[in-house]
């Protein structure tokens, strides 16, 4: 009789662990949720993934310093994809089939990471977006992906009515990365030039990324004689753009997409940056706001990552603050969830998100029909100090 209540314990208690596995939710243990992100650490736009990265190090070390969540500290799992949509895709595959990780966050470039939208969807992992701006990224609709700042549509409508309305530009032209970004803004930009204007570009050129000279493309731009030409780069390579351009007597008012808007671009382009404008997504620039929230993130950066107090070229940038405020709102979610923790139960509660404030973005509001999070952008122009200033 003592063998059988044994042998029944024991399978009873057998039969409680399976069922907890069975229920336990991907990435979630007791005390850990397991995050995973894929972003360019190396290669010509590092600069994008290291900003990221280090801001979701700052927001999980901020969390587990605390205690964590609901219990649960947050461990971070970041592989490189160096921008290459082949190395996104593994990234992400490694991440949510070997890793197991029970969200994604941030992701890479739009090239990198529009790739992986249908399978992110079909594997019903969530994930929080705070790079890619591309349309794509939410068509169609995908309950399980979410966007922390304003999309390429709303960038290209806040240049344009600030080319065409304030600065009375009559010939707009553009040029433009033939990649994901640079071809999904051009494509915005024609289409609301025409559409609200009337209007038509009188030139169009592409390049190709990681091209440094770009003076057969503004020769052919220049044979046009546009007042104003609108670049859809990174960045460093908007910055050589401007500065040859200078250098080939073009004398159009000089404009650019979100992308441009760090302090790289006015190293690569000198002198030649000052009264170059460009919209930008962000309340503050992470390297001169004087918000107490975007004080805080650079002091914890520092003490973080940064202890000799020198950052890179560029840093912070907006990608910091984009990426911590993804974190924030990762962490709101998570607390609203509560102890059962699943991925439907914390869709839910980012969908219950509005005007929630990051402190270092836009107020952010999800519903079940919108993961777009907010329309809210600035215009900024670089002054004579060679810094970015708000318009």
């Amino acid at each position: 009789m003592r063998f059988k209540s044994v042998l029944v314990a024991a399978v009873f208690t057998t039969l409680l662990i399976t069922i907890g596995s069975v229920n336990a939710e991907t990435g979630v243990s007791d005390d850990e949720i397991k995050i995973g992100m894929w972003t360019p650490l190396s290669g010509p736009v590092s600069l994008l993934g290291t900003s990221a990265s280090d801001g979701v190090k700052v927001w999980v070390d901020q969390v587990n310093a605390t205690g964590g969540i609901n219990g649960r500290k947050i461990k971070l799992i970041v592989y490189d994809d160096g921008a290459s949509p082949q190395e996104g895709q593994a990234a992400v595959r490694r991440l949510v089939e070997q890793d197991n990780v029970f969200m994604l966050i941030s992701g890479s470039t739009s090239s990198s990471t529009l790739p992986m939208r249908k399978y992110i969807t079909r594997k019903k992992v969530p994930f929080v977006s705070s790079i890619s701006s591309n349309n794509n990224l939410m068509n169609p609709f995908s309950r399980y992906i979410f966007r922390i700042y304003a999309n390429e549509t709303d960038q290209a409508k806040a240049i344009i009515n600030w080319m065409i309305d304030k600065e009375n530009i009559k010939k707009p032209a553009v040029i433009y990365n033939s990649n994901d970004y640079g071809v999904g803004g051009f494509e915005e930009v024609k289409s609301y030039l025409k559409n609200k204007y009337g209007m038509d570009l009188v030139a169009a050129e592409r390049y190709n990324q990681g091209d440094q000279d770009f003076s057969a493309q503004l020769l052919r731009i220049k044979q046009f004689a546009p007042d104003g030409v609108l670049i859809y780069s990174y960045a460093a390579e908007g910055g050589i753009i401007v500065r040859q351009a200078k250098e080939l007597g073009i004398t159009a008012k000089m404009f650019g997409g979100g992308a441009t808007a760090t302090n790289l671009f006015q190293q690569a382009a000198g002198n030649a940056s000052v009264g170059f404008t460009a919209c930008f997504v962000l309340p503050e620039m992470a390297d001169s706001g004087d918000s107490q929230a975007v004080k805080a993130y650079r002091e914890h950066l520092r003490k973080l990552i940064y202890t000799d107090g020198k950052y890179p070229s560029g840093r912070p940038s907006e990608y910091d603050l984009a990426a911590y405020g993804a974190g924030k709102v990762c962490e709101e979610a998570l607390k609203r969830t509560g102890k059962e923790l699943t991925r439907e139960r914390f869709i839910d509660a980012l969908e219950s998100l509005d005007n929630f404030q990051t402190e270092v973005t836009f107020p952010i509001t999800y519903t079940a029909n919108s993961h777009e999070g907010t329309s809210q952008m600035q215009i900024i122009s670089v002054g004579s100090d060679l810094k970015w200033h708000l318009k």
